[in-house]
């Protein structure tokens, strides 16, 4: 099954793009969030280099970090969508860069300047060339020692977004994104799978080290 195009990617989130922020405002208040930025910043502690959210949306997990647990590190969000991208940059002012563009190319960071790099839940919309595409632009990105977050929806098929959305969007079986993430260069260090009740999904949550 073939996920929907870039640009009808982009169409959804840039007519979304309010009403998300206003659910995120909610939604990082979860445990989920503090409990792995707050791994995230013992991990990279001791590591220069800029903090990567390569789909920030409106910017919540990237502020969060900063306001929570490091002032001082060098931010930067990539996003598809235009809107996204003016939400999140208003959100992280001088803190962070925010610019649009495509997780697969991120042509913007120098190679070896990220000391972590974040991907929540936007694999969906890539195949799984895609997704090898995007791990192994990652870690051209990240220096050595450096961490990788993702979360992805779980399983196997495509995603049914009901009425909200005309969309084709994949999940990955835990093992599966284990394997990708693997084969392009990264040790992966804790894997988990959790029930989401409201959206009726399980996601996986992995993080890793760029060998």
């Amino acid at each position: 099954m073939k996920p929907s195009s870039i640009d009808e990617v982009r169409e959804l989130y840039e007519a979304s793009a309010d009403s998300y922020a206003e659910m995120m405002n909610a939604e990082i208040n979860l445990p989920l969030y503090s409990d792995v930025l707050s791994r995230l910043h013992q991990s990279i502690s001791n590591l220069k280099g800029l903090l990567v959210d390569t789909a920030c949306g409106s910017g919540h997990m990237l502020a969060m970090y900063r306001d929570r647990y490091d002032h001082s590190r060098l931010l930067f969000g990539v996003d598809l969508s235009p809107k996204m991208v003016s939400i999140a940059s208003k959100r992280l002012g001088k803190s962070a860069r925010i610019v649009v563009g495509d997780m697969r190319q991120l042509s913007a960071i120098e190679t070896g300047s990220a000391a972590a790099m974040i991907n929540y839940f936007a694999l969906h919309h890539l195949d799984p060339k895609g997704v090898s595409a995007a791990l192994l632009e990652w870690n051209r990105v990240l220096i050595p020692g450096g961490q990788l977050l993702v979360a992805a929806w779980e399983g196997s098929g495509t995603i049914d977004y009901g009425d909200d959305a005309n969309l084709t969007a994949l999940k990955y079986r835990s093992e599966d994104l284990t394997a990708l993430i693997s084969e392009a260069g990264f040790a992966v260090n804790r894997c988990t799978v959790e029930p989401v009740e409201a959206l009726s999904m399980d996601a996986v949550f992995l993080e890793a080290i760029k060998q």
